[in-house]
């Protein structure tokens, strides 16, 4: 007997698949800006029109991000259990014991994987440390931003420090960097959720667009 329980709000739910399409824009925006490819073969005007969209189309991509990651954070503060800080924050005997079953469980050193209704200890740790590496890609997106776009003298007086710390093929190879580090782990978490669905059949993939999970009944819920 299973029963349903609705974890994800729709706000959650929204926010979350804003992020994924944000995400798929700047990537593969990101991906041509690095390494232009179309229009080589045709003339170099051609190229720079094209390049020059890639780029407005990833800045409108980077705010629509930026906003949502925002609106994000606000509901950590005035979502409902499963949405709140206060589960997600690794803190706690009981939580720090729960993320050692966890990571033992993905280490094959545990057969049985613990349940839990929200996210899990490891994945809220990650989604955590993910936000810290969302930052640095910002700061640096928009100190790059800020040097190419000479007219905007607040964004240099803003951004314009990093480029006196540190120089323009550093910001780029770390904004560079972290795009692949981002796209290995959507791999890993659609991985993840794949397999959520498929061992535990309680929704985490499919949960995340209609809000509802399941879950054995008489199991103690564990946020």
């Amino acid at each position: 007997m299973w029963k349903r329980v609705y974890v994800w709000e729709f706000p959650v739910r929204l926010l979350h698949w804003i992020h994924v399409l944000s995400i798929l824009v700047l990537g593969l925006t990101g991906i041509y800006i690095g390494h232009p490819f179309v229009g080589l073969a045709i003339s170099e005007q051609v190229e720079v029109h094209i390049t020059d969209w890639m780029r407005l189309v990833h800045f409108v991509a980077a705010w629509v991000f930026g906003l949502a990651f925002l609106a994000r954070l606000y509901w950590f503060f005035v979502g409902n259990q499963y949405a709140r800080w206060s589960s997600w924050a690794p803190v706690g005997r009981e939580r720090v014991r729960s993320l050692g079953q966890q990571i033992r469980y993905y280490l094959f050193l545990q057969r049985e994987r613990p349940r839990y209704t929200g996210a899990n200890p490891v994945a809220t740790l990650t989604y955590l440390m993910l936000g810290v590496l969302i930052l640095l890609q910002g700061l640096t997106g928009i100190a790059l931003y800020a040097e190419a776009y000479h007219a905007g003298g607040l964004w240099r007086v803003i951004y314009g420090w990093m480029l006196v710390l540190f120089n323009n093929q550093v910001l780029r190879l770390v904004h560079h960097f972290l795009l692949f580090l981002f796209g290995i782990f959507t791999l890993v978490h659609l991985y993840m959720m794949a397999l959520g669905d498929i061992e535990e059949a309680n929704a985490p993939m499919t949960g995340i667009i209609s809000g509802w999970k399941y879950e054995p009944v008489g199991d103690e819920e564990e946020v």
